[in-house]
């Protein structure tokens, strides 16, 4: 019907355990709870992740969790070590990211992400922000997309949430052309990662050593 949006509830299990559900946009579920595991920081790397499967009206994830995985994410995030990338890039190429990701049809009301390591991008769009970044990161894991030379372009304002996911794909630079959060922005400073808003030109937020032009 016109004028609502399609939420589905996505139900899955961890190691045999049920999980609760997630709140999203139906497809691409299998890149959601890969992306879900890599960017929580469940998981040390996503081939900890041993497989993703459907059966019976249940997605199964098998995964190796790492020590910290039963702890808070934002628990998670303050004992992740910054960021080791020095990627710099031109402005004009990440302009272009966050151009691209605006260029899409948002008539459906989806949050749309974008990932672009210069060669092969990644798109993940949901009802919910952070499930579109998780979804990117899944369709990027499963493309050979390189994350820690990546930028992620989202159409929406970045939020500290969002940028966590990043953080622990290690995708050092975020842009979007709406707003851009306080605590964001604090916590990619110390991360060593870069957060960028576009308007007329590129203001790179934090760590600005990494924008060239």
């Amino acid at each position: 019907m016109k004028g609502i949006m399609e939420e589905y509830l996505l139900n899955w299990t961890l190691n045999g355990q049920r999980q609760p559900p997630f709140l999203c946009s139906e497809g691409d579920a299998e890149a959601l709870l890969l992306g879900h595991m890599a960017a929580s920081g469940l998981v040390e790397g996503p081939e900890r992740v041993q497989s993703v499967s459907f059966e019976n009206g249940l997605w199964n994830v098998q995964a190796a969790l790492c020590r910290h995985a039963a702890l808070p994410a934002l628990t998670r995030l303050d004992a992740l070590r910054p960021l080791e990338s020095a990627l710099t890039l031109p402005a004009a190429q990440i302009i272009a990211c966050c151009e691209q990701v605006m260029a899409l049809d948002h008539a459906a009301g989806l949050h749309a992400i974008l990932l672009c390591d210069g060669e092969k991008t990644a798109l993940g769009r949901d009802i919910g922000r952070h499930n579109a970044v998780e979804k990117a990161v899944g369709n990027a894991l499963r493309s050979g997309l390189t994350l820690n030379r990546a930028v992620l372009a989202s159409s929406g304002r970045l939020s500290l949430e969002m940028l966590a996911k990043a953080a622990f794909s290690r995708i050092p630079i975020l842009v979007t052309k709406k707003q851009v959060g306080s605590l964001c922005v604090a916590y990619a400073g110390r991360l060593n990662m870069t957060v960028c808003r576009l308007d007329e030109t590129l203001h790179p937020l934090s760590c600005p050593n990494r924008v060239n032009g």
